[in-house]
C-alpha cells in the first residue's frame, strides 16, 4: 500500500513539474514573438494634415540677413507625409532691395518642403507696380510656378501681361526676374498702345 502511494504521488510530481514547464515555456514563446513582432512592425505613415495655422505670416530671410519675400494667407495647413504645405488665399511679396515689391495673389498654393517651389492654383494675379525705369508689370493666369531663390516664375497655362502699355496674350511663359527676361512660349498675340506725352 505504501509503495502503490508513493508511486501515485511521484506520477503526480511529475505530471505537475511538466505542466508548469509546459506553462513557463508557452509563456516565454509568447513574449519573444510579441517583442520580435513589436519590433518588426512599422509605423505607419501619417496622411492626414498634423497641424494648421491660420492669418499667418512666413518670412523667408536672404544671405544678407535680409527679407527674400513673404508669404501670408488665411489657412496654411501641414502636410507630413511629404512636408508640404497648402496654403488658402495665400498672397506672396517679392522683396528684392532696389526693386519694386511684387505682389502675387491666389485662390491657393502648394508649397514644398524646403519653400523653392511655390505653386500658385486659381485665379492667378502678379502685380508690380512702375518705378524708376520700370513699367508697371501684371499678370493673370489659373496657374503660376515660383522658383524664389532663382527669382523665376513660369506657367504652361495661358496668360496675359500688361507691360506698360503693351498687352500680351499667350500660353506658357517663364520670366526671369533677375535677367528681366520674359519668354512666351505659343499663340502670342499682343497690342501696343503708345504712351501719351505729358
Amino acid at each position: 500500500m505504501n509503495r502503490a502511494v508513493t508511486a501515485n504521488r511521484f506520477r503526480l510530481a511529475i505530471l505537475v513539474t511538466l505542466s508548469l514547464v509546459l506553462v513557463l515555456g508557452s509563456y516565454w514563446v509568447l513574449e519573444v514573438l510579441r517583442k520580435s513582432g513589436d519590433a518588426g512592425a512599422t509605423r505607419p505613415v501619417r496622411t492626414a494634415p498634423d497641424y494648421y495655422v491660420q492669418k499667418f505670416t512666413f518670412v523667408k530671410m536672404a544671405k544678407a540677413s535680409n527679407a527674400r519675400y513673404n508669404i501670408s494667407g488665411d489657412l496654411l495647413v501641414h502636410n507630413p507625409k511629404d512636408d508640404s504645405f497648402e496654403v488658402t488665399r495665400p498672397i506672396v511679396n517679392n522683396l528684392v532691395s532696389g526693386r519694386p515689391a511684387t505682389v502675387m495673389h491666389s485662390d491657393r498654393a502648394l508649397v514644398n518642403s524646403g519653400s523653392s517651389e511655390i505653386q500658385m492654383i486659381g485665379n492667378v494675379d502678379v502685380n508690380r507696380p512702375a518705378s524708376g525705369a520700370s513699367e508697371r508689370f501684371h499678370m493673370i493666369s489659373t496657374y503660376l510656378l515660383l522658383l524664389p531663390d532663382d527669382d523665376i516664375m513660369k506657367t504652361d497655362k495661358p496668360v496675359e501681361l500688361a507691360l506698360g502699355t503693351t498687352v500680351l496674350h499667350g500660353t506658357g511663359m517663364v520670366a526671369n526676374n533677375s535677367t528681366r527676361q520674359l519668354d512666351l512660349a505659343s499663340r502670342v498675340h499682343g497690342v501696343y498702345v503708345p504712351a501719351v506725352a505729358k
